[in-house]
């Protein structure tokens, strides 16, 4: 019997949203000991041992260290770098945001919706309003039913200052 190929196109979009949150809690580990090395680099007790040795044997690994301070740095911005396109990847939903019953939200209203209508609890009405356009209404309980947060957003926020 051949596999069911549509089961596993449903379940590769959570697979790989599984594995992009291990990479970017791994991308969290690797930056915090980076930091840790590069503070590390930085400390008096590290220029004190240079000194010394400098002033025993006549050369000072100073530059050395200077390079490796200059990598540890190149790596946490490249290491910053891949895990901002982890995190891209992770929350893309698509060319185009669509929600439902609504066709022309602008783009960070949709975003806003789109990243959290997937969480449990959350709850929201978009309205028409004659000034200040689309008006999102929004609530978010937490699983023992109590509301978490709640707040409404407006398309044009200052809309009614320029009557």
């Amino acid at each position: 019997m051949l596999p069911d190929s549509t089961s596993s196109s449903v379940d590769a979009p959570a697979e790989a949203r599984r594995e992009y949150a291990q990479l970017l809690r791994l991308h969290e580990r690797l930056s915090t000991q980076l930091r840790r090395v590069r503070d590390e680099l930085g400390t008096p007790e590290l220029a004190g041992l240079l000194r010394e040795i400098r002033s025993r044997t006549g050369s000072s690994p100073r530059d050395a260290m200077v390079e490796v301070k200059s990598a540890v740095e190149e790596a946490l911005r490249t290491l910053s770098v891949a895990a901002s396109e982890a995190h891209s990847a992770l929350t893309y939903e698509g060319d185009v945001l669509r929600i439902e019953g609504v066709g022309d939200l602008p783009a960070p209203l949709a975003r806003f919706l789109a990243e959290r209508a997937r969480l449990d609890g959350f709850e929201y009405h978009v309205l028409q309003d004659d000034v200040r356009g689309w008006v999102v209404q929004w609530k978010e309980h937490t699983a023992d039913g109590h509301i978490r947060g709640f707040g409404q957003f407006y398309e044009r926020p200052y809309a009614w200052l320029d009557d």
